[in-house]
């Protein structure tokens, strides 16, 4: 843009050039006269003078035309000139009062020369022509006025640097605004400072933006300290941007990795670095595979800190690529420490596994438990001894089947303990020892056996075939009715070998088994013994009356099924009332026992002796005949005559037995009915004169 100064310096040129035209043309005129006279020498003065007149007229007018052309360019030239800078600064006062950004310019005074209308505004002026010939004294207060002319100065004095500072300032409206402004010397064309130039941007807004960016900023800086979560930037470097910084992480990185932020280099190296050697494989595996199929990955890693503690890492990123080339161009990714969230996922996992187990041993507890119940039932049930060791083996073997067992008994002595029931492997255990080969026996309690270690081992089990055992005393009332033998088999080979021994819960287990099994028999004995008294005589052994009635029932029965014969035999001592005054009632006792004897010892285990009542006896025979009972009676006669009998180191005299033989069904069709035959027959043959054997007959009947 040119000014007026640049438009004045041409028009004293042309002014200067008019003038070399005259003297030029004064030169022409002066040598033509002196040629003219030189080439005419014949022509008188008034022709010269003519001749003179016309050249110097035509001079004057090829001048003056010259001139006037030339001044009339310049005019046209000068007018135009001012014309385009009048344009410009139109235009140049229109683009300052247009723009957002307040412009001034101020004198080597401090008085201002221009401003825009944005300067005016911004500081409560109505037109910028109002603040012409103004000072900053006119605006701002003093303090503020001396502070702006001191910067003015120090701008005027650098020299042509330009110097910028941000400062807050309030508008006419009252709001506060933080400009950024930019300070320069204004130059003449002779270099000299004639004042400055200044720029008042408004950056409030992005200032604001500034001041909001780094709040998120902090924000997500303060949620990813919280929640552990880092990003991560990988630019791919090309061969155009070899100098691309690669790696950029957030400050939660380092602190994931253990580091304060800074603290390391950000380097790929510095990454893997950090990742524990097991899984540093699988991590650039998985990231190699992501960046090469341009898609997102997602890997699970531990990373080692400094000071050696592990944390377990989940890392999710995707790979941005070239809309054009489709090739990779950065790597964005998110670090999460998901330590507690492992811990708490291994936690739950063991609290599973432990809760599954202890279901499953509420499983097994139950069923044991389901099986001991069972088992107590039908012991319950079980009339011999027989069926209860049945019993016992069966579910003995369910409640231990990976287990061999041995269910042993105490005789009666207690002098030996017999092997009665086995299951598993059997063998292993002796059939008859001694109490005091078995330690569970000797101290009451359950003994443990194990292989390979220190301590007494029961005598009765085979060592060298077992690897572990135990043995449970079978208590009840204070009474050790025997053993449950336990055995863990395995080979002898394999004795140096360290063997998983099992837990305490078969130890328990065998321990209640055997309280129930200890109750069972001791219930079995009492039964036995309860049943004994309620069947048997107590003084001669034999069965009672009551018992011989029940058995005379069944055997009726079984000989109508089968189609035999039932004997009953009456048995009575002669003269016994007589024996018993005489030797007294002690001794009278001790006959009725010798004779008890002599009746177990004479008949078959299927027959039947008892003692009807009294000095009276009954045998009941079953499968014979008349002839064949009459023969045993007499036998047995015949013993009782030769029985001898000693009370009080005495011997007491012989005796003999008097006896009545009925037949079923031939001489009564009810045991009532036979019963009552051979009572006739007994004491036809007392009638006889004592001493024999009668068979009924209807003579025997009185």
């Amino acid at each position: 843009m040119q000014d007026e100064g640049a438009v004045r310096p041409g028009v004293g040129s042309r002014w200067t050039n008019l003038v070399w035209l005259g003297l030029l043309v004064a030169v022409v005129l002066i040598l033509f006269q002196q040629l003219e006279h030189f080439l005419f020498p014949s022509w008188h003065s008034a022709q010269h003078q003519a001749v003179n007149v016309c050249v110097g007229t035509l001079a004057a007018v090829l001048g003056t035309y010259y001139s006037t052309r030339r001044l009339n360019r310049a005019l046209w030239l000068q007018a135009r000139a001012e014309k385009k800078l009048a344009l410009e600064r139109n235009v140049l006062r229109t683009v300052t009062d247009n723009i957002p950004d307040s412009i001034f310019a101020k004198d080597l005074e401090g008085r201002y020369l221009l401003a825009n209308k944005s300067f005016a505004t911004l500081h409560g002026v109505n037109s910028p022509q109002d603040l012409v010939g103004k000072t900053v004294f006119d605006l701002f207060t003093k303090e503020r006025a001396n502070a702006l002319t001191t910067d003015d100065l120090r701008v005027m004095r650098s020299g042509g640097a330009a110097m910028e500072s941000e400062r807050t300032a309030v508008d006419a409206q009252g709001n506060t605004k933080v400009l950024h402004t930019t300070k320069v010397p204004l130059i003449d064309k002779d270099h000299a400072v004639i004042g400055i130039v200044g720029l008042h941007r408004d950056i409030t807004r992005r200032k604001q933006a500034e001041q909001k960016l780094l709040q998120s900023e902090a924000s997500l800086a303060a949620a990813q300290r919280i929640a552990h979560f880092g990003s991560v930037e990988l630019n791919i470097p090309t061969v155009h941007e070899p100098e691309k910084k690669p790696v950029r992480w957030s400050d939660e990185v380092f602190r994931i990795f253990g580091y304060e932020p800074g603290a390391v280099e950000v380097s790929r190296e510095t990454y893997f670095r950090s990742i524990h050697p097991d899984d540093r494989e699988n991590v650039r595996k998985a990231l190699d595979k992501a960046l090469q199929e341009a898609r997102p990955f997602a890997v699970q890693f531990r990373v080692v800190r400094p000071d050696g503690t592990e944390r377990h890492i989940l890392e999710r990123g995707d790979i941005i690529v070239d809309p054009e080339t489709k090739k990779p161009l950065k790597m964005e990714a998110s670090l999460q420490d998901v330590t507690e969230r492992v811990q708490a996922e291994i936690r739950l996992h063991n609290a599973n596994q432990e809760l599954a187990q202890k279901v499953q041993e509420l499983q097994e507890r139950s069923k044991e438990l389901n099986l001991l119940s069972e088992m107590g039932s039908r012991l319950q049930g079980c009339k011999k001894a027989d069926e209860t060791y049945l019993e016992i083996c069966t579910k003995a073997e369910q409640l231990f089947p990976q287990w061999s067992g041995s269910l042993c008994v105490t005789n009666s002595s207690r002098s030996t303990v017999q092997t009665v029931s086995n299951w598993g492997e059997s063998g292993h255990v002796d059939r008859v020892f001694t109490p005091d080969d078995c330690w569970a026996l000797r101290r009451g309690q359950s003994q443990l056996y194990r292989r390979g270690e220190k301590g007494p081992a029961c005598r009765h089990i085979d060592l060298k075939a077992v690897t572990e055992s135990i043995c449970v005393p079978l208590m009840a009332e204070g009474e050790a009715m025997g053993i449950v033998s336990l055995q863990m088999m395995g080979a002898p080979e394999k004795q140096k070998q360290s063997i998983q021994f099992s837990g305490e819960a078969e130890r328990r287990l065998a321990t209640v088994l055997a309280k129930q099994v200890g109750l069972a028999l001791w219930n079995l004995k009492l039964r036995e013994s309860l049943r004994n008294q309620s069947i048997c005589d107590p003084l001669t052994g034999l069965f009672n009356r009551r018992y011989m009635e029940e058995t005379l029932e069944r055997e009726c029965s079984r000989a109508n099924r089968n189609k035999s014969s039932v004997a009953i035999v009456m048995v009575d001592l002669d003269h016994f009332k007589r024996f018993n005054d005489s030797f007294g009632h002690q001794a009278g006792d001790a006959l009725l026992r010798a004779l008890g004897d002599l009746l177990k010892r004479y008949t078959r285990s299927q027959d039947i002796a008892c003692r009807y009542g009294g000095e009276e006896f009954a045998l009941v025979l079953t499968d014979t005949t008349l002839d064949g009972t009459f023969k045993r009676a007499e036998i047995l006669r015949q013993q009782v005559k030769q029985m001898s009998v000693e009370d009080d180191g005495k011997l007491l005299g012989g005796v003999t037995v008097s006896m009545g033989i009925a037949m079923y069904p031939e001489h009564g069709t009810t045991m009532v009915e036979v019963l009552r035959a051979s009572d006739q027959a007994l004491y036809a043959a007392k009638r006889e004169g004592r001493d024999r054997v009668f068979t009924w007959t209807t003579e025997s009947v009185v």
